[in-house]
């Protein structure tokens, strides 16, 4: 099995230098719980971009990419969250299908420049549970960002709040491991939230401040 499994991972890898093409491989959720990705990876190493290094050209690069991101998934009707973090891509949603993330994770890999995609797909709420669950997980989104803002701890890093059905995901960038574990750590805290999941990473080299987007109520902390 493992051995046929290596042939078609090599296979895949074969044709996309042939062709040109992205290949990302999906892992989807443990247990089957959920319809949709927990992490999907995309590895663009056959793909034009233009990279960008270091300081404030990157942020601006990020940024670029995130908005281009955003616009094309709302033209398709895909109603995912969207950030960019050194070109890197994480989107986190609720999904009615399969079918439905593999067309967001397309749709994402048209953003020229973007190097990975991780994707949180959450299987989406009835009907009936939708508004319920909407408002709840505004208000924890509400109370978590409220204790970021609080926070010295937490002063200069870029991060972001995400919240499905009372599961909290991270995303950003912190300027060391102590603001990263402090953020966890308060996250963990807030009565409420069910899980949180981990996507900050942590800055190798000084962070520019970073100013939040217009419009943007979920950028956490500045």
């Amino acid at each position: 099995m493992t051995c046929k499994l290596f042939h078609m991972a090599s296979a895949l890898m074969v044709a996309a230098i042939l062709t040109g093409c992205a290949v990302y491989p999906v892992v989807q959720v443990a247990g089957g719980a959920m319809t949709g990705y927990d992490a999907v990876m995309l590895a663009d190493d056959y793909l034009p971009r233009n990279s960008v290094e270091g300081g404030d050209l990157c942020i601006v690069q990020d940024r670029m990419m995130e908005r281009r991101l955003r616009e094309r998934l709302q033209a398709n009707g895909l109603a995912v969250a969207a950030h960019v973090i050194d070109g890197k891509a994480y989107l986190v949603g609720q999904m009615k299908s399969r079918k439905q993330a593999d067309h967001a994770v397309q749709v994402a890999a048209t953003v020229q420049g973007i190097k990975s995609i991780t994707c949180k797909f959450y299987p989406a709420s009835t009907v009936r549970n939708a508004a319920r669950d909407a408002a709840r997980d505004e208000l924890l989104i509400k109370a978590l960002t409220e204790r970021f803002t609080e926070t010295k701890r937490l002063q200069g890093a870029d991060l972001r709040v995400e919240m499905v059905r009372t599961h909290a995901v991270l995303i950003g960038r912190a300027r060391n491991f102590h603001q990263k574990t402090a953020a966890l750590a308060i996250a963990s805290e807030v009565g409420g939230i069910s899980e949180v999941t981990d996507y900050i990473t942590v800055a190798t080299s000084p962070v520019p401040p970073v100013q939040s987007p217009p419009g943007d109520a979920r950028v956490a902390s500045k």
